[in-house]
Order: C-alpha cells, then sequence, then structure tokens
C-alpha cells in the first residue's frame, strides 16, 4: 500500500488557527476530511474508536499542544442481497404488521447480520 502524506509547517496568526481547527472538526463531523498542499492532497475518512494524544507543555516562554489523532480504515464487509436474522419467533408471511410494531419487534427479538 502506497503512502499518501502531506506536511504544513507556517506561521499564522491565532484567528487562522482557531478557522483551522474549525474546519477540521467540522470535516470531522462530516466524515471526510481531505487535507490539501499543492498538487498534493490526502483524504482522511475518521471512522469508529480514534485513538486521541493530546500534549502541553510550557518551557522557558515557549507554549505548545501537539495533537495526535489516528484510527484504521473500516474495512466494508460485502452486503449480501438477502437480509438474515436469527430470533426465536417465526415469522408471519401472510399477514401484514404495522411498521412501528415491527421494527419494535425487530429491536427487542431480533439482532440483524
Amino acid at each position: 500500500m502506497r503512502k499518501n502524506e502531506v506536511n504544513v509547517k507556517c506561521k499564522v496568526e491565532t484567528e487562522v488557527v482557531a478557522n483551522l481547527l474549525s474546519d477540521l472538526a467540522k470535516n470531522f463531523r462530516e466524515g471526510k476530511v481531505v487535507i490539501q498542499k499543492g498538487g498534493s492532497f490526502v483524504t482522511l475518512k475518521p471512522v469508529g474508536q480514534i485513538e486521541v494524544e493530546l500534549e502541553a507543555t510550557e518551557k522557558k516562554g515557549k507554549q505548545r499542544i501537539e495533537i495526535q489523532l489516528s484510527w484504521k480504515e473500516e474495512i466494508l464487509l460485502e452486503q449480501t442481497e438477502d437480509e438474515f436474522r436469527i430470533s426465536g419467533d417465526e415469522p408471519c408471511l401472510n399477514e401484514e404488521i404495522p411498521v412501528e410494531e415491527q421494527a419494535e419487534k425487530d429491536s427487542v427479538l431480533c439482532r440483524k447480520w
């Protein structure tokens, strides 16, 4: 697997950093973060459990925050055409069950796979 990487190091005003962090948070919530510099870019899709490392230091008048976020790519399993279930109840194939009642029954008695 090939490694895609974009590195950015620059000095900017506090307001620019605040906007950068807001954009990052917004895109995390949306599930897709694209970081681009020139013609290079990396597309990240944060999912599941995200490991967070946060370090704050102050030494001789210099202050620093380091934030590292990491996760594993979600592996999508192929969907079969037919959903299958395991439960203790036989399905009612000939009679209509109201949608709300069926949803409640599914959530209580059946585990969808």
